[in-house]
């Protein structure tokens, strides 16, 4: 295979797109919501989404760390090959003996080898303590697939509330303009005061306000769908009807101890766990360390064979290293991850409080949420009942178009209301999945 095919093949490889840990895919509880759609773009999110890239790159770059720092616990060996020529100089004594002068080349073939003798562990507590940086790295990639997730789905069911919320809000606008074509008649035949008219202008007017601002916040939903699915065009997010949504039903209290696979909590105790080896390292810092190194290989003179017996060379020895005195850098670096260590502890325990405090949180939302969803159903359908009198008044000539135009308006208005509830009781759902 020629250089210009493996470069190719090299690119190829390089370009190919980093794939999803498939076990951080949740799709068991994504299917409780019975929305196929929803999962198609989790899926998109998944291949896409260039912060959970970025999460899994440093995961793999922890990995290589390992190996990195597990190279100090191997022997060392290289080969440094020499060309060297001795000119003629001046005359070279040694006491009284003079040595003549010569020219000479010499051919160095040595390969050398050194090893650490990792007495104190101190080797191997550092590659110990680069695997929990390894695990604090995953714990950081999980934690990124649930947050992106769980944002992505909010912004999913928002959307969805803010679709249907417009197709109501234009209804409205609709129906409000009769009914201000209505009024108009109406004060031009001297029924009504200016003032009613003028009142009736100005709801359509806030309605047509309310709806600009429906459409903002839902372009600006849409934007952050598309932004999340790593898309690079302007798209309208595909998404399922709100009558069509399941979602899964929360309790009422949930025991402390769900906490203890979240992701933050599981990084902060390994991160404990890393400083804790750190400062075991810190400590050995100041025992004397023993280098074994040796060399072996041929000195070819050019006068002599290349590979003969007088031309072969080899030495062995320890190496004892001993830092006297270092300006006390060791002593300060041996302070800093003690002080570090109890800060990571008080870490932990903050990381406990704030996750408790998370989960009670979202179980006051989900249960707010349900009982907020449940008097909104009540609300509506006593809204309803009323709009059927309403129709009926109408109908036998009771009450104008105006007051059954009005009494639609009242009943869109908590259908708008339910929708709204309904949504939020869902994504607090995901706040309490988040939160667990």
């Amino acid at each position: 295979m020629t250089i210009k095919k493996i470069l190719l093949l090299a690119i190829l490889f390089m370009a190919l797109p980093v794939n999803a840990n498939q076990g951080f895919m949740n799709f068991e509880y994504w299917n409780k919501y019975n929305d196929e759609i929803l999962n198609e773009h989790l899926r998109t999110l998944y291949r896409n989404n260039h912060d959970l890239k970025i999460a899994t790159y440093k995961t793999k770059q922890a990995q290589e760390n390992i190996r990195l720092v597990g190279a100090n616990q191997l022997p060392q060996a290289s080969f440094n090959p020499e060309i060297m020529r001795n000119f003629k100089g001046s005359t070279h004594r040694f006491g009284d003996v003079e040595i003549p002068q010569y020219t000479q080349t010499n051919i160095l073939l040595p390969i050398e080898a050194s090893y650490e003798i990792d007495i104190w562990g101190q080797n191997y507590l550092s590659k110990k303590a680069a695997k929990k940086q390894k695990e604090i790295a995953l714990e950081d990639e999980k934690a990124a697939y649930i947050y992106i997730t769980s944002s992505f789905a909010s912004a999913y069911f928002n959307l969805i509330k803010a679709d249907e919320t417009e197709k109501i809000t234009e209804k409205i606008v609709e129906t409000q303009k009769e009914i201000v074509r209505l009024t108009e008649k109406k004060y031009n035949n001297g029924l009504c005061s200016k003032n009613e008219l003028l009142n009736e202008k100005q709801i359509l007017i806030e309605n047509e306000a309310i709806l600009n601002k429906v459409k903002e916040n839902k372009k600006v939903l849409n934007n952050q769908l598309i932004s999340l699915l790593g898309e690079n065009s302007d798209v309208e997010i595909a998404h399922a009807s709100i009558d069509k949504i399941n979602y899964p039903q929360t309790p009422d209290s949930i025991s402390a101890t769900a906490i203890q696979y979240r992701p933050d909590l599981k990084k902060s105790e390994f991160y404990a766990q890393k400083v804790g080896i750190d400062v075991q390292v810190a400590k050995r810092e100041f025992l004397p360390k023993f280098i074994l190194y040796g060399n072996i290989g041929f000195n070819a003179y050019n006068r002599g064979s290349f590979f003969s017996g007088d031309t072969f060379l080899a030495n062995l020895g320890v190496l004892p290293k001993w830092d006297i005195f270092s300006g006390g850098v060791k002593l300060a670096r041996y302070r800093i991850y003690k002080y570090e260590y109890k800060k990571a502890g008080e870490i932990y325990q903050q990381t406990v409080l704030n996750s408790i405090q998370e989960l009670n949180n979202a179980l006051v939302q989900t249960k707010t949420t349900k009982a907020n969803l449940k008097k909104s159903e009540e609300c509506t359908n006593i809204e309803k009942e009323k709009n059927v009198l309403a129709n009926k008044e109408y109908n036998i000539g009771n009450s104008s178009k105006l007051d059954k135009m009005k009494s639609d308006i009242s009943l869109m208005i908590e259908e708008q209301k339910h929708i709204s509830y309904t949504i939020d009781n869902i994504i607090s759902t995901i706040t309490l999945y988040n939160a667990v």
